[in-house]
């Protein structure tokens, strides 16, 4: 196990970067497009994507980046678990049941007393979550002996934070969520601009009108459901 992790760092150099990051780029878009088509693989796509985000976030030096893209790894990997066996439960299911189920998963507006403390466990997560990235902990389990300073430390660490409250809301499926990975995608594009990570910072800048259009196809949705009611 520590031969692999020592030699892992000299395998990430032979990748080329920019080439690494642009297919990134284009598996995370695709994804996107065959979730709207909702076609199940999207879900590989999506952990293909995140792998290579992986690999281009840490030669970037933006750890909480690469961390946040192993979270993605789960719940990708959850998404298409529970993706294939609908699939195969559909073919099952009655009509009312079928009914019930699209019940349970209409979006929801959650109350201040609920979505409020998700946001206050993670400013408390926000300080620790920092000092962990900065003491250097990630290099070391990857590469021993070596250190590369985290850059945009507090943002990043920021933007992770808000980003595991944004999927927490959307597995609630809270209409709030959309507000948040808005308010992430926004701040996400100078990052990337800054940092020079053109090529992510443009697929950012076309995720803020796509999370803009899925926020009014929910809000569209709740007023459907109220009319009905």
């Amino acid at each position: 196990m520590i031969p692999l992790l020592t030699a892992l760092p000299q395998w990430l150099q032979k990748i080329t970067f920019t080439n690494t990051e642009l297919v990134a780029a284009i598996l995370s878009f695709w994804c996107v497009w065959l979730a709207a088509k909702n076609n199940i693989l999207n879900w590989p796509v999506a952990m293909a994507g995140s792998v290579l985000y992986v690999v281009v976030f840490y030669q970037s030096a933006l750890y909480s980046d690469a961390f946040l893209n192993v979270i993605f790894l789960g719940f990708q990997a959850f998404g298409w678990y529970k993706w294939s066996r609908s699939g195969s439960q559909n073919k099952m299911l009655k009509a009312t049941e079928k009914l019930s189920t699209e019940t349970l998963n209409q979006p929801l507006v959650a109350e201040t007393k609920q979505w409020l403390p998700v946001l206050v466990i993670g400013l408390i997560l926000y300080i620790p979550w920092t000092f962990f990235v900065k003491s250097g902990t990630i290099q070391q389990w990857i590469s021993p002996g070596s250190f590369q300073a985290p850059r945009f430390l507090y943002i990043d660490a920021a933007l992770f934070i808000l980003s595991i409250c944004a999927l927490y809301m959307q597995g609630k499926r809270w209409i709030q969520h959309w507000y948040l990975w808005i308010l992430v995608d926004l701040i996400y594009v100078p990052m990337y601009i800054l940092n020079n990570n053109f090529i992510t910072a443009l697929l950012y800048a076309v995720y803020i009108p796509l999370a803009l259009k899925g926020c009014q196809l929910w809000k569209a949705n709740l007023r459907e459901r109220k009319v009905v009611d």
